[in-house]
């Protein structure tokens, strides 16, 4: 059986071969639809009303090894890719895995939906770089060092500020005629950094579990705040599944609990307490934070009437967990947003819609920076997009985890997390 050579390599072998004529779409067609016999034996072909009527609609063939032939070959095909209808003769995992190594001799990648009672699938004229194997360890590992480098410098000095603030009040030069003041930021930076860090690293193990190819996390540093924005990965290949979508949606967020918890716990209890002080600001905790909080009092002992006064490191736990709820809600492109498309998927678009609505009213109401929540989940594209294998299901297990999980996003959330 023929196949569609890669464009771009030697033809028979030999450098500057002569160009070979690309298939015609019914050739293609035709080799895609061999490969579903046994997948989706009644497959029938959904042809196009912008097809010509004999199918012999060419690809650009003057220069097939050409960057621009190939570009305009796949916004050909990327418009009109060949789709087949019928009922998949097994499981949608296992047909998943058949096709896609099928179809991957082919230079296509097999995307499956359904409608009105089909099984739909669309061959994507696109190879990604998983698909050949296991996902490969990044290269670029030096622009990360650096900026995990600067983030720490950043954070530690921000650190410093927040933990000698009453002090730079009268003396904003104190950090620099008292250098080793610097040093007392470490515990605050080393906190914040490793919930940013568990955090990213657990999205970046279960991805490569997934097979998805993805970069080591990206630190942000900056001169203000606790010194960064916060890090981020790159995933360069799209979700196979929900399960996916699912768990690498959510082991984020549970790394960086089991690290930010324990640490808030362990900073409350280090704590000062005394009567409240007129200038100071109470902090506006989630429902789980007010349960750790009741925790600390009675094992201290604190009489009524005192409250504890966060030192820098607390503070930065503190925050990293309200953080972490924010990130949770079930919307866009939000760790909390991949789960609810994995456990409700074209429901998750309703839901997502209802949390930016309800965060333009409480941050129009109770604290402005909802705002900035509910920009950036409509920037960011708050209709989250469909997995490869829209047909394989989640399971219960998994739809019971993310029940659960929604359930712990409303006792991390706050909508004033400073009081007003």
């Amino acid at each position: 059986m023929p196949t569609l050579p890669t464009p771009g390599a030697p033809i028979d072998g030999k450098e500057g071969g002569p160009a070979f004529e690309p298939l015609s779409r019914l050739e293609i067609i035709g080799q895609l639809r061999a490969q579903l016999s046994d997948i989706m034996p009644d497959a029938e072909t959904m042809w196009s009303t912008q097809q010509s009527p004999a199918g012999e609609t060419r690809e650009p063939a003057s220069r097939p090894d050409s960057p621009r032939a190939r570009r305009l070959q796949l916004a050909a095909a990327g418009r009109n890719p060949p789709a087949f209808r019928g009922h998949l003769s097994l499981d949608p995992a296992e047909a998943y895995a058949l096709l896609s190594e099928r179809f991957l001799e082919l230079g296509y990648t097999p995307l499956f939906r359904s409608q009105q009672g089909f099984d739909y699938v669309i061959a994507l004229p696109h190879v990604f770089k998983s698909q050949d194997g296991a996902a490969r360890s990044p290269r670029h590992w030096v622009p990360n060092l650096i900026l995990l480098l600067l983030t720490l410098v950043t954070t530690t000095l921000m650190g410093a500020v927040l933990e000698q603030g009453p002090l730079l009040l009268d003396n904003p030069l104190l950090l620099l005629e008292t250098p080793r003041l610097i040093l007392t930021g470490i515990p605050a930076s080393l906190t914040i950094m490793s919930i940013l860090g568990i955090h990213e690293l657990g999205h970046y193990f279960v991805a490569r579990r997934h097979g998805l190819e993805t970069t080591l996390p990206y630190f942000i540093p900056v001169p203000f705040g606790f010194g960064t924005f916060g890090a981020l990965i790159r995933i360069r290949t799209p979700w196979e599944n929900r399960k996916a979508l699912f768990d690498v949606g959510l082991a984020g967020p549970l790394a960086g609990l089991v690290v930010a918890l324990p640490l808030f716990f362990i900073g409350l209890m280090l704590s000062p307490h005394q009567p409240p002080l007129p200038d100071s600001t109470t902090l506006g905790s989630p429902l789980l934070l007010q349960g750790i909080e009741r925790i600390v009092y009675a094992l201290r002992g604190i009489p009524p009437g005192h409250e504890i006064y966060v030192n820098a490191m607390t503070f930065a736990a503190w925050f990293g967990l309200v953080v972490t709820g924010f990130n949770l809600l079930p919307a866009g492109q939000l760790d909390g947003g991949h789960v609810a498309y994995a456990v409700l998927g074209r429901w998750g678009k309703m839901v997502a819609a209802a949390v930016m609505v309800g965060l333009v009213g409480l941050g129009l109401l109770m604290w402005r920076s909802l705002l900035f929540w509910a920009a950036f989940i409509f920037i960011s594209g708050w209709q989250h997009p469909a997995p490869l294998n829209a047909l394989e299901p989640l399971g219960r297990k998994r739809t019971l985890i993310g029940l659960l999980v929604f359930v712990l996003t409303a006792l991390l959330f706050t909508p004033s997390p400073f009081a007003i």
